[in-house]
């Protein structure tokens, strides 16, 4: 196990080892969120977004509950005191459903008292048809409606088709996941004229934006001529980044509060989003972020009867936990 400190901007974590290794990436294998109670909040998805069948055995972590979607990803489930969810934040999941299974879904929520909010979209393939809501332990949910009529599809949801997390410097991110590791960008937000247009709309309540997309900067000093602090706080877009991992997404949005990261030696934790590859990628993914100094936990070989052959664990510069994991179909 690597336990070297976490690396930053400073050390070369730029410099471009790795890159091309993001299309070694499958796509999103699973995502553990932070939950109060994992038996309660799998009855939730259960009844609520479709979320069916026993938990998964042999599970790798002990203290946490798998369940099997549809797509053949999973969803993770970690007991704690207090969850991580960030609400004040980007932070959220979403999923895959139908158009039916989505009604389906919206009836049962209204049903239990969940509010589903209508938020306008900064990504253009997630600006048809918007659908957020919460779920009992406070982790922001997505639901994208895709075409399809397979069976048993219209009554729950699909896959995972992102995740989206936060973090303190963007360029770090960038640094990290497009020039180190080769991630394709996949959509910016932040960068032109009609972001700004937009942030403007939101502050004067024509635009509603999703939280974590739009934020009020403070400024030291009033525009000249202006009455005195009427010019204080100026709408900005809050900077975004999409990322594409195989058949998956993955969101950054700039922090909007701080956030007390986890020590810079700690590679393993929650909340966390898998990324699934081969053993190959996972060899070539190791070496990238070995030379970086990314403290790493892993690879770490999984029993015959685990849904993972193996994964390693390690952090980002900003201090989200990821895990790259090969299924176990790919064990031999």
């Amino acid at each position: 196990m690597n336990t070297a400190p976490a690396t930053s901007i400073g050390s070369g974590i730029g410099s471009g080892i790795g890159s091309g290794n993001g299309s070694a990436v499958h796509g999103i294998s699973h995502l553990v969120i932070e939950v109060a109670d994992a038996q309660r909040a799998a009855r939730f998805y259960a009844e609520n977004l479709g979320v069916h069948g026993a938990a998964l055995a042999d599970w790798p972590e002990a203290d946490e509950l798998a369940l099997a979607l549809r797509s053949g990803q999973m969803l993770v489930f970690k007991s704690g005191s207090g969850g991580k969810t960030h609400q004040e934040s980007g932070v959220h999941q979403a999923y895959r459903c139908t158009a039916g299974a989505r009604s389906v879904i919206e009836a049962k929520l209204a049903d239990t008292g969940i509010a589903v909010h209508r938020y306008h979209e900064d990504r253009p393939a997630e600006a048809r048809e918007p659908f957020y809501f919460t779920d009992p332990d406070g982790n922001r949910v997505q639901l994208v409606t895709v075409p399809g009529n397979e069976p048993g599809n219209e009554t729950g949801i699909w896959g995972i088709d992102h995740a989206a997390i936060q973090a303190s410097d963007m360029e770090w991110e960038e640094a990290f996941f497009v020039d180190r590791l080769g991630f394709a960008v996949d959509h910016r937000v932040g960068w032109n004229t009609e972001d700004y247009v937009r942030a403007r709309a939101w502050a004067e309540g024509h635009d509603d934006m999703a939280p974590g997309t739009r934020r009020m900067d403070h400024r030291y000093r009033d525009n000249p001529g202006a009455e005195p602090g009427s010019s204080r706080e100026v709408p900005r877009p809050n900077i975004q980044i999409f990322l594409g991992l195989g058949g998956s997404v993955l969101g950054i949005f700039l922090a909007t509060f701080h956030l007390q990261e986890p020590a810079p030696e700690l590679a393993r934790g929650t909340p966390r989003t898998a990324l699934a590859m081969d053993r190959a990628g996972l060899k070539a993914m190791a070496a990238a972020l070995d030379s970086a100094g990314v403290a790493l936990d892993g690879p770490v070989i999984h029993g015959p009867g685990a849904p993972l052959a193996e994964s390693l664990y390690f952090r980002d510069p900003c201090g989200n936990f990821f895990e790259f994991c090969v299924p176990a179909d790919s064990r031999g």
